[in-house]
Parts: C-alpha cells; sequence; structure tokens
C-alpha cells in the first residue's frame, strides 16, 4: 500500500468503517495454512492411528518377556507410571493445541510456536531420529514374527542373519513407497491392520480361558486360568538376559516405547480437519483402550502361563518339566518368543496381529517423520533441512524427507538390536514429554493474553511434576545415554538459538521476558537511589543511527553491561506510521548488525530541546536517562539562530531535570566558515609568524615547536578516528578533571579503561590550580582520592594556571562577535563574558600537554543560568584543532563514592 492509499484508507467515513465479520472471518481464515490433500477426522486422523501407534512391536512379542521379569505387580506398576506420564503429557498436548490452530509438525511445532525455536527445534530433530528408530525397531518386529510363522511351517527361506536384515530394508523400502502414495491409501492399509491387532487379542484372551489344548501346551507351561499360577507371577524374579542383569528400569526402558504413540495424531496434525478438537478426543480414548489391554496382556497370561518349562510333554508326569534349574528351558514367560501364539485359540491370528502392530507403528512412524522434517526446512530453523522441506505434486508430499527416512531406518535396522533400541526410543520420547509438559507449565504460569485454550482439563502443577518425573525415569533408565541425549538437546539448542532474533513465533519466553520487564518496572520506582548502584543510563540523539556511528559507539562503550542506551531519531516534519516504520526497522536493523545494544526510537513533529523533556519523562526509577549525550554542532556559527537556540536548549532541559550533558567532538576540523582563520593560522608558519595556537615553553614559542603543531594537525585532520568496538586503540587518553562532575568523568575513563579496545592505552590525568603553593599538596590530595575511589591512572599531574594568551582572547572575542551580531546581543553577552574569558587560558594548557594524545575528556564549568552563545564561543575556542574530545556538562550529583 502506498502512503497516498494509506492516508485515503484511513480517511474513510466513519460508516464505511464498521467491521464486517464476514470479511474479518476470511481474512483469520486464510492466515491459517491449510495444506492440500483430503482431511481426516479425529477417528481416522488420531484414534486411529494412535491405537496403531500405541500396539507396537511389544504387544505381541515382549509382554510376556516384560511379564516374566518384572511379575504381575511390578508389570502393572510399569504400566501405570507410564500411563501417569503419557496421560498428564495428554493433557499438556490438549492444552496447546487447542489454544489456536494447529498446523503440520506434530510435537516439533507445538513446542516451538510455544516456548520459542530453539527448544522446539532442538526435540523436532530428537523426536524425527526417535521416529526412525521406531520404524527400524517394528520393522525387526515384523521379520522376527514372520521367520516364526515360517519356521513352525518349516520354511527356512529368512533364517541366515543376512536374509533377515535384507527383508527388513525390503520391507521399509515398500512402507516407505506407500507412505509416498499419499493418506487416504495408507488409511485404509491402516483399518485392516487395526482389525488383525483386536482379533489378535480377543484371541489370547479367548485361548487362555478355554486353556491347554494338548499335553505339548501344559508341558510348556500352559496351564489355564490357575490361582498358584497367578500367585507364583505375581511378585518380580529379574534375572541376566543378553549379560545385562535385568532390573525395574531396564524393564520399564523396554516397555515405555509401547506408550509413545500418543503424538500420532499430533504429528499429521497438518492433515486433520480440525486438530484443535481431533487431538485430545482421539488421544486419550486410544490411551483408554490400549492402556487396558497391556493390563489385560498382563493379567491373563500370568494367570495361565508359568515362568519356565522344558516343553517335553515326556516329563509331564513326573513333574519334571518345570525343573529348569540345571538347563536353558526354551518354553515359558521368559524364553517363549511366540508363547502369545502357545495360550491363544487360533495362532494364526496372532501372527496376523503382530504383523498389523509392527507394521502400523512403522508406517505411522514413516509418515511423521518427513512430515516433521518438512516442517522444520520449511521453517529454516536448520538450513540443512530446507532441502529436505521440498513438496511435490498436489498434495505437497515432501518425497525428498521420505527418502531420507528410509535410508537412515534402513541403517538402524541393519546395525540394531531390539531392547538397545527400545533403551534409546525411551530416553528420548522422555525427555521429548518432559519438554513438552515444562511449555505447557511454563506458558501456563506466565499466563499470556494470548494463552486461551479450549481444553480445560489440565494442570500446570501436573505438568511440572510430570516433567520432573520423566527427567527422573530417564535419568536411572540409563545415565549415559541420558546425559547424550541432554547434551545432543543443548548443541541443538545453541545452533537454534542463532535464528531467534530472525524467527517471532510469539513465545511464552517472550512472555516471560517481557513480564519480568514489567515487574522490575514497578520495583524500579521502590528502590532508593545510591550512589553505588550508579548506572550511567543515556539518551544519545543520534538520529539515523548509521549517520552518527562514533556517537553511537561511544554511547555503547559506556553502557555496554552498565547501563540502557536509547537513540533518539527527532524528524522535524510529521511522519506518515509507514514512514516512522521504516526508519525505525532500518535504524534497529544497523544497531543489530553493529552488535550494539540499544533502543531506538522515531519521533516526529517535534524540536530537540521538546524531545528530551519528552524522552526523560519516560523514564522509572533506576530506569530514568540520567546523561543527554550528542554531537557537536559544527555549523553553529553559520546556522539560523533559532536552530542553535534548539540544540542548547538540549543542555538546559537536562540541567533543569538533573541530567549531566555528553559533548562528543570527534573532528575538530569541521569544514565551516570560521575553520578558514585556523587553515591561515598554518599557512602563517612559512612567514615565520606565530601562530594563535603555540606550545608554551618558557614563554616562548619556537619554529620548531609551530611546526610540530602543524605537524599534529594535519595528523588529526587526516585520522579517521573511531570508537568502534573493532577499532584498537593503544595510545593516550587525557581526563582533565577541571570541574565538579559529581566523578562522571571518571567513572567514563574507567569504564574506557576496562574495554578491550582501550586497555592498552595510556591514561592521565590533569587538574589545575592557580595557587604556587598549593601544587605539591593538590597533586597529594588527588592521588589520595583516586586511592579511595579505586581508580587507577598512568599519570596524573596538577598544572599551575596563567593569563589567557592574546591571541586565544582575541579568537574568543572574534566568535562572540560574529555569534551574538546576528541577534544584535553582543553588548548583553559582553557584560556576561568575563567569568569565561578568565578560563580561556585552558586551551594553552590543553595544548600544551594533551595535543598529542587519542582522546581529551575535558569537563565544563557549571552555570546556573541557561546556556547560550558564550558556552559555544567557549567550547569552540578551547576545543578548536585538538584530538577528539569528550566535553561533560556533569550535573554535580555524585555518581562515585569511597564508601563501601
Amino acid at each position: 500500500m502506498s502512503e497516498h492509499e494509506e492516508i485515503k484508507s484511513n480517511n474513510r467515513p466513519w460508516i464505511d468503517q464498521i467491521q464486517s465479520f464476514n470479511e474479518l472471518y476470511r481474512e483469520e481464515e486464510n492466515n491459517v495454512e491449510v495444506s492440500p490433500g483430503i482431511k481426516l477426522g479425529w477417528v481416522k486422523g488420531v484414534l486411529i492411528p494412535c491405537l496403531l501407534s500405541i500396539w507396537g512391536v511389544m504387544l505381541f512379542l515382549r509382554m510376556q518377556w516384560i511379564l516374566g521379569h518384572a511379575g504381575i505387580f511390578h508389570s502393572i506398576i510399569i504400566i501405570l507410571i507410564a500411563l501417569v506420564i503419557i496421560l498428564i503429557t495428554t493433557f499438556s498436548l490438549s492444552a496447546i493445541s487447542t489454544n489456536g490452530k494447529v498446523k503440520g509438525g506434530g510435537l516439533y511445532f507445538i513446542i516451538s510456536r510455544s516456548i520459542g525455536p530453539e527448544f522446539g527445534a532442538s526435540i523436532g530433530i530428537l523426536l524425527a531420529f526417535a521416529n526412525t528408530i521406531s520404524a527400524a525397531m517394528n520393522t525387526i518386529g515384523f521379520c522376527i514374527s514372520l521367520r516364526s510363522l515360517l519356521q513352525e511351517n518349516d520354511i527356512s527361506i529368512i533364517d541366515s542373519n543376512f536374509r533377515f536384515r535384507a527383508l527388513g530394508v525390503f520391507s521399509i523400502i515398500i512402507m516407505s513407497i506407500l507412505c509416498c502414495i499419499g493418506m487416504d491409501r495408507e488409511a485404509e492399509v491402516q483399518n485392516a491392520l487395526l482389525i488383525a491387532i483386536i482379533i489378535g487379542i480377543f484371541n489370547v484372551i479367548i485361548g487362555s480361558f478355554n486353556g491347554p489344548k494338548s499335553n505339548i501346551a501344559k508341558a510348556s507351561g500352559f496351564t489355564g486360568p490357575n490361582m498358584e499360577t497367578f500367585k507364583q507371577n505375581w511378585y518380580s524374579d529379574y534375572r541376566i538376559d543378553n549379560n545385562v542383569q535385568q532390573s525395574f528400569f531396564t524393564i520399564f526402558a523396554v516397555f515405555f516405547p509401547s506408550v509413545t504413540g500418543i503424538q500420532a495424531g499430533a504429528n499429521i496434525s497438518g492433515d486433520l480437519k480440525d486438530p484443535s478438537a481431533s487431538i485430545p478426543k482421539g488421544t486419550l480414548l486410544s490411551i483408554l483402550i490400549t492402556i487396558t489391554s497391556y493390563i489385560v496382556l498382563i493379567i491373563v497370561p500370568g494367570a495361565v502361563q508359568l515362568r519356565e518349562a522344558s516343553g517335553f510333554e515326556n516329563e509331564l508326569q513326573d513333574g519334571f518339566y518345570l525343573n529348569c534349574s540345571f538347563r536353558n528351558c526354551t518354553k515359558g514367560l521368559y524364553n517363549d518368543k511366540n508363547l502369545m501364539q502357545s495360550i491363544s485359540l487360533w495362532p494364526i491370528t496372532i501372527y496376523f496381529g503382530c504383523f498389523g502392530a509392527t507394521i502400523s507403528t512403522a508406517l505411522t512412524a514413516l509418515i511423521s517423520v518427513p512430515k516433521l522434517l518438512q516442517r522444520m526446512g520449511q521453517d529454516d530453523v536448520y538450513p540443512l533441512l530446507k532441502y529436505l522441506a521440498k513438496g511435490y505434486g498436489k498434495s505437497k508430499e515432501p518425497y525428498r524427507a521420505h527418502i531420507f527416512a528410509m535410508i537412515l531406518s534402513s541403517i538402524l535396522l541393519i546395525i540394531g538390536e531390539l531392547n538397545d533400541i527400545a533403551s534409546l526410543i525411551s530416553t528420548i520420547y522422555l525427555s521429548a514429554y518432559a519438554m513438552l509438559n515444562l511449555c505447557t507449565f511454563h506458558i501456563a504460569y506466565f499466563k499470556p493474553l494470548g494463552w486461551r485454550p479450549t481444553y480445560k482439563f489440565y494442570s500446570k502443577w501436573l505438568s511440572l511434576a510430570a516433567a520432573i518425573i520423566c527427567i527422573i525415569v530417564m535419568v536411572f533408565i540409563h545415565k549415559k545415554m541420558s546425559a547424550i541425549v541432554g547434551c545432543a538437546i543443548c548443541i541443538l539448542y545453541r545452533i537454534a538459538a542463532r535464528k531467534k532474533e530472525v524467527i517471532n513465533w510469539g513465545s511464552s519466553k517472550q512472555t516471560r521476558h517481557i513480564k519480568t520487564f514489567i515487574k522490575n518496572i514497578y520495583k524500579s520506582n521502590t528502590i532508593q537511589y545510591h550512589v553505588k548502584n550508579y548506572l550511567p543510563n543515556l539518551i544519545v540523539f543520534s538520529g539515523n543511527p548509521e549517520s552518527r556511528k562514533k556517537l553511537v559507539s561511544l554511547a555503547h562503550l559506556i553502557t555496554k553491561n552498565n547501563g540502557i542506551q536509547m537513540c533518539v531519531n527527532i524528524e522535524k516534519i510529521s511522519l506518515t506510521p509507514r514512514q516512522k516504520k521504516i526508519r525505525l526497522d532500518k535504524g534497529i536493523q544497523w544497531l543489530k548488525n553493529s552488535g550494539i545494544k540499544s533502543l531506538y526510537v522515531v519521533i516526529d513533529n517535534i524540536g530537540l530541546d521538546l524531545a528530551t523533556h519528552m524522552v526523560y519523562s519516560c523514564g522509572h526509577g533506576q530506569f530514568k536517562p540520567n546523561i543527554v549525550m550528542v554531537g557537536y554542532k559544527s555549523d553553529w556559527l553559520n546556522c539560523p539562530y533559532q536552530d542553535l537556540q534548539t540544540y542548547l536548549n538540549i543542555f538546559n532541559v537536562a540541567n533543569m531535570n538533573g541530567m549531566s550533558t555528553i559533548m562528543v567532538r570527534v573532528s575538530s576540523t569541521e569544514n565551516f566558515e570560521n575553520q578558514n582563520l585556523l587553515m591561515q593560522d598554518f599557512k602563517h608558519l612559512n612567514k615565520k609568524e606565530e601562530i594563535p595556537y603555540k606550545i608554551q615553553s618558557n614563554q616562548n614559542t619556537s619554529i620548531r615547536n609551530q611546526q610540530k603543531v602543524a605537524d599534529c594537525f594535519v595528523k588529526i585532520k587526516n585520522k579517521e578516528f573511531s570508537f568502534d568496538k573493532k577499532s584498537k586503540h593503544d595510545g593516550t587518553v587525557d581526563v582533565w578533571w577541571l570541574y565538579n562532575d559529581g566523578g562522571l568523568s571518571l567513572i567514563i575513563s574507567y569504564i574506557l579503561k576496562h574495554r578491550s579496545t582501550w586497555k592498552n592505552c595510556k591514561f592521565r590525568i590533569f587538574g589545575v590550580t592557580n595557587r604556587v603553593e598549593c601544587l605539591s599538596e593538590e597533586k597529594n590530595k588527588l592521588k589520595q582520592l583516586l586511592s579511595l575511589y579505586r581508580i587507577d591512572f598512568d599519570y596524573l599531574d596538577i598544572i599551575l594556571s596563567n593569563t589567557t594568551d592574546l591571541s586565544t582572547m582575541t579568537y574568543f572575542n572574534s566568535l562572540l562577535e560574529r555569534a551574538s551580531s546576528k541577534e544584535n546581543q553582543f553588548d548583553e553577552y559582553n557584560l556576561h563574558k568575563e567569568h569565561i574569558s578568565e578560563t580561556l587560558f585552558l586551551r594553552d594548557l590543553i595544548e600544551l600537554h594533551s595535543f598529542n594524545s587519542d582522546l581529551i575528556i575535558l569537563t565544563t564549568p557549571k552555570n546556573n543560568e541557561e546556556l547560550n552563545i558564550l558556552f559555544m564561543c567557549w567550547i569552540e575556542t578551547i576545543s578548536r584543532g585538538l584530538p577528539p574530545c569528550i566535553i561533560i556538562n556533569g550535573s554535580t550529583e555524585p555518581v562515585i563514592t569511597v564508601n563501601a
């Protein structure tokens, strides 16, 4: 929109500005990213994927092994602990997912939009990795089941390890191709798999109650419903398995991946019709169904199957089939991988159920990983993922991400073992769930106005408790793995943190910073000021900061880690909101690119002096500005009188409000009319005439010293001086502490001395006295005073004042005459100049001692009256032709103290 159109739209008749809710709804609807393709309801999109993802490889292949080691009691406790974690996590997930429209990306999207891209991206990478491992693990489970089925029918096609792995890789490729076809076809396949799983579960229950049908089944430890069997299996009996002493937490680590499918619906949130309503409903119902089935598959086998048995029918009569103390029995809860088939009514249905459980979970994982990687690539948190984000076809399917997930899953399948993989998945998912719960706690605790979830059944304290439980369990499961995952999160966090200035998703971290700042603002009015806590808070009249780099850089040197810097751009004309935003964005961007921490504000249609009043009134307590910094007005002699008066009013307003002022004159060879006199002086050197600014040595000036002045002047004129942090300085900084400024000049020199770019400089301090007998005493007192202040200088001296040089006085008078003649006020200024002209001898002293310095810090006398042209004449006379000067007009309010 152009400026003309913007103004025109703002001037519409009021009747035309009445809001249309139809248009507003359409605008908001257009702001929501809608992914193309078929949209799923809560049953197909959440309930079924969650059921299939939770009912995974553990359902028929590892539940009996878990029961054998942990017993019924501990197994139920393990299931209940997992239930507490996933239930509270689901409450948290439901709360966040109903707080606005959820796009594709699952937990990554939810966490990143809630607490910031750093945590979201780091957890997103780990979740993608965990899902890839899950796909590999469940494919291994499918291959184990298929091998068992083939062996039962005396078919040994995949008995070798190579063929076993090859079958797994081939299965992953087929499933990946199926995922690439689209969600509609994949959903049809999942429906069939779900039916197979449900039939398998009921088949186990029915077969268990029917009891053993043969003596072989009895010899395998299948007793049918039996209270003695139930009692024997009630307590745990942890043993060594695969050279690992099993325990409560190792068993928990193996089981926990069985319940990590709760985010399956959230992972495909971009394909849901209404994610906010579907995710809570479908996820909670899936948890109720699956946890019930797990408990049933613990209690039922625990009541009908012994832990160990030989399986030999001839040992049945004498009971020897139960004696496994001296041999490795292959039957029973510990060792029989096909136990669910043995106790079921129709064993073949268990195989199909196992196929359904493993393939469905692998499919869900292989679908969610590409979607997650695509979202992360689109967000550009990690640049390397951008390549994987490219979508193809009408549905924008991420084929590159599919291929990546397929290759990674295949590699993990080739090198992985079922139990080891389960422990790694558990650690990653526990860390992800801990982060999700922390997100919910964080955002619910700070409660931004944007936190309005429609799902109300959650508690921030329960979310915090669940996060703590997740971390504790994670550490108990595997300390080293937890440390590795923690380090990975930290590394990924640091990488993603580099993008936080670019990415803005309105996270709860921002809310915390804002609310903490608000809290401290209110507190600042109650904190009484003490000189020990003095902080330099600067208003910098910088205009566009890029146009006054040296001024802004000096302010940054002073305020960095010490106070607040605010750069102010005053525009005399009135700006449109668009113009003001352009200037504001440009200034902020330059400050950020320059590494300068500073606030920046653009104020239009106002004068500099009024702006000083305005900006000062915005501060509170310790955050009030106490220093005004301006550049030297080099054209003050030729500018309109009103402009000069406005400039001087900055100092007058600052003095009125108790603020100090700092005038920075980086170049004292500005090209305006009165500088021609200085150039003429140097031309006179060739005629061996005296110049107005001479180095006094026993009141005599030699041609050699005159030439030295000329050389130094040329050096200063040509030297590119900067306060920038990149510029190293190793010269001399001179502090002329002549007038009471509350110690501000000492504080500024102390700050500069401890900056890396100025620490190699030699710092000197000078004072002046007009009494010869006081020279030694004044010098000793200055030394003692600096010692009390704990401020070190490389050199200090007290200099005896003298009479003002005639040429200096002449120059001052000529400046005053020229400056005041425009307003016909020469006579008035002439009456008040005596107290100023008496101090002009300082020019000669500063020239004598500091002409070769790199920087001069100079204090000015305090004036109870308003500053006027006399002040500018004095500054011009004192500082013309000298090295860069920081000219301080202090408020006399102490900023430094000797007290502890």
